[in-house]
C-alpha cells in the first residue's frame, strides 16, 4: 500500500493529532506562565480516571458508549480542577500536593483496573495511545473541539497572557469571562485527547514545544509562532514516518517529531 493510500485511510487522524497537538500546546503556554504545570498532570490523571471509571461502567452494563467515558472523564477532571484551585494554588508548597494527588489518581487508575481484568488490555492504549486506531468518529470530535479552541485562544491570545501574568502576581481581581472559557476548554480539550490520542500524547504535546520556544523567542508573537510551528509540523512529521514504517508506533514518533522539530527551531535564532 503506497503512501497517498495511507493518507486517505487516516484522513480524518491525520489532522485530528496535528491540530490537537496545537490546541495542547497553546494551553500548556497559557499553564506553564501562570507556574501551573504540575496542576495540569493532576488534572490530565483525574481526567484518565474518570475515562476509566465509564470504561468499567460500560462494562458493568453491557453497552459500548463512548460519551460514557467523556462524562467521567470531564466529570472528575472538572472537580480535580475546582478542588485544586479552591483548595491547593495559594499554598506555598503547592507542587509537593500536586504530586501527591497525581499518585493518588494514578493508584485509584490502577485499582480500578485491577479489578475489572477485561481493562488491562486498554490500558496501554490509553497511556501510550495508537493515533493509527482512532475511530473516524473520534478523530472528527477531536478535529471540531480543538479548532474552535484553537479560533478562541489565538483571538483572545493576548488577554489570556495578561490574565496569566496577573494570576502570578496575584493582582488578578476580577474573573473575566474569557478566562473562565479558557479553563472550560482546557478541561474539554484535554479530556478529549487523552480519550482519544492517549495520556503520554497529551502530556508531551502540551509542554514539549513550550520547553523548546520560552528560551529562543524574541516577543510573544515569536513565541506563539514557534510553539505551533513545533507542535503542528512535529506531529505532522511523526505521524508520516509512522505510517511509512510498518512496526513504528504512532504516538512516540510524534513525540520524537515534536522534539526534533523543536531541536531545530531552538537552534535557529
Amino acid at each position: 500500500m503506497n503512501f497517498l493510500s495511507l493518507l486517505e485511510i487516516y484522513k480524518w487522524s491525520l489532522p485530528a493529532s496535528v491540530l490537537m497537538a496545537a490546541a495542547l500546546c497553546l494551553i500548556g503556554a497559557q499553564w506553564t506562565a501562570r507556574e501551573k504545570s504540575a496542576q495540569i498532570f493532576v488534572l490530565g490523571q483525574g481526567s484518565s480516571l474518570g475515562i476509566v471509571l465509564g470504561l468499567v461502567l460500560n462494562i458493568l452494563l453491557g453497552t459500548d458508549f463512548h460519551w460514557l467515558s467523556l462524562i467521567g472523564g470531564l466529570s472528575v477532571g472538572g472537580i480535580t480542577l475546582l478542588l485544586s484551585d479552591l483548595l491547593v494554588q495559594r499554598k506555598s508548597d503547592r507542587n509537593h500536593i500536586y504530586l501527591t494527588l497525581f499518585v493518588v489518581f494514578l493508584s485509584l487508575t490502577y485499582l480500578a483496573t485491577s479489578l475489572t481484568p477485561s481493562l488491562e488490555s486498554h490500558m496501554a492504549s490509553a497511556y501510550f495511545g495508537d493515533l493509527a486506531t482512532m475511530s473516524d468518529g473520534a478523530a472528527q470530535l477531536s478535529l471540531l473541539g480543538a479548532l474552535l479552541f484553537i479560533v478562541f485562544v489565538l483571538s483572545s491570545w493576548k488577554q489570556l497572557t495578561l490574565i496569566s501574568f496577573q494570576l502570578v502576581n496575584q493582582s488578578f481581581i476580577h474573573r473575566h469571562w474569557k478566562n473562565r472559557i479558557f479553563d472550560a476548554g482546557t478541561l474539554l480539550v484535554t479530556t478529549m485527547a487523552i480519550q482519544s490520542m492517549g495520556y503520554l500524547y497529551t502530556m508531551g504535546s502540551l509542554f514539549i514545544a513550550t520547553s523548546f520556544a520560552s528560551s529562543r523567542s524574541r516577543n510573544l508573537q515569536s513565541y506563539t509562532i514557534r510553539i505551533v510551528l513545533i507542535s503542528a509540523v512535529g506531529s505532522l512529521l511523526g505521524f508520516s514516518v509512522s505510517l511509512l514504517s510498518t512496526i513504528l508506533p504512532t504516538v512516540p514518533c510524534v513525540m520524537l517529531g515534536q522534539i526534533l522539530v523543536g531541536l531545530l527551531t531552538y537552534m535557529k535564532k
